[in-house]
């Protein structure tokens, strides 16, 4: 069995079982006037043992445009039939290709190797990748996709407390930053939550609880999975400071710290529901802030055991209303009113 390396580019797969087009390095031409990404054949991609690969059970793979994989023929000779054994991560070049004269050909979406998504689905027409190219004038279909339909990082990210939620700002894209993978802001295709390269201040919340996060992650402890819009799964092993976390790239997260403590932030609005009975059991004390209104509505029996004091500081008027009877037992009634009306 010959191993070969090539790139994605790709993903797109009308079956939607998960295949993925390649450009095989050694095989195929840069040249999209020669072979273009739609005239790649679609290649099988092997999932691990964890994922069943059957009756939608199971995990799909992580692949994107411009992955680079390594796989082999399974019809050898012919070399039409690839599979994909798993991807390798690197550091990325400036350029995707360099020739026996140690000229480096810089990254384009005109060129095979390369992620050849462009800005919209209208911006195919008149190249390679579009619908009855030149090359191929007979050929109906193309890329279908533009990056306006793919998932990207936000540009930035507000997070209010004040019960306004948050603001994300989606990347506004142009042709000078395709193509759009591999993203330059990594020094390695490892993400830098897993290095320990980026920071946790997003998961700050001093503003409401004095909370931050004890993220220190050290390289090669904390397993990370982020995906192209930005959510974060980790598992932190890093010594002293184990974590997991899990965050949304809307701000959102729920994060355990090293001592077991957990933190959970809701940008925006929170919703539970439980089917059946709850029990809430807290050993310590319980603070609960509430910058807006609060209502509370019971359809059975309320009932409040007190082994202290009560107090209920009111800054407005208080109504107390009931439909039968109301009865006050205690030692002592002091009532310290400027007026005090008795109607019956």
């Amino acid at each position: 069995m010959n191993i070969h390396h090539g790139i994605v580019e790709d993903r797109n797969d009308p079956l939607q079982v998960g295949r993925v087009r390649v450009r095989v390095h050694g095989l195929h031409t840069d040249d999209k006037q020669l072979i273009s990404t739609p005239d790649l054949p679609w290649s099988t991609v092997v999932l691990p043992t964890t994922s069943a690969g059957l009756s939608g059970i199971g995990t799909q793979h992580g692949l994107i445009e411009g992955s680079t994989v390594v796989g082999f023929f399974r019809d050898d000779k012919i070399q039409q039939d690839f599979v994909v054994l798993g991807s390798i991560a690197g550091v990325p070049a400036e350029g995707y290709h360099e020739t026996i004269t140690d000229e480096l050909l810089k990254r384009s979406p005109d060129k095979g190797f390369n992620d050849p998504r462009r800005l919209t689905k209208a911006d195919y027409k008149n190249t390679p990748d579009g619908v009855s190219p030149k090359q191929a004038p007979n050929r109906n279909f193309g890329i279908d996709k533009g990056m306006d339909e793919y998932p990207k990082k936000p540009e930035s990210l507000t997070v209010n407390a004040d019960g306004t939620g948050s603001t994300i700002t989606e990347q506004t894209l142009t042709a000078a930053k395709l193509p759009f993978y591999p993203l330059w802001t990594d020094a390695t295709d490892t993400s830098k939550y897993a290095t320990g390269d980026e920071p946790y201040d997003r998961r700050d919340t001093t503003a409401t609880n004095g909370i931050k996060s004890k993220a220190k992650p050290i390289y090669p402890f904390n397993k990370v999975l982020e995906t192209e819009s930005g959510h974060i799964l980790e598992l932190d092993d890093t010594p002293g400071v184990e974590r997991v976390a899990i965050e949304h790239r809307s701000g959102t997260f729920q994060e355990i710290h090293p001592d077991g403590s957990m933190v959970t932030r809701v940008v925006n609005d929170n919703y539970t529901v439980i089917c059946k009975d709850d029990s809430i059991w807290v050993g310590g004390k319980v603070n609960v802030v509430i910058g807006g209104d609060a209502t509370v509505s019971v359809g059975g029996n309320l009932k409040a055991d007190i082994t202290g004091n009560a107090t209920m500081d009111v800054a407005g008027t208080t109504d107390i209303t009931g439909s039968k009877a109301i009865t006050v037992v205690a030692p002592l009634i002091d009532l310290n009113a400027t007026e005090i009306k008795l109607n019956s």
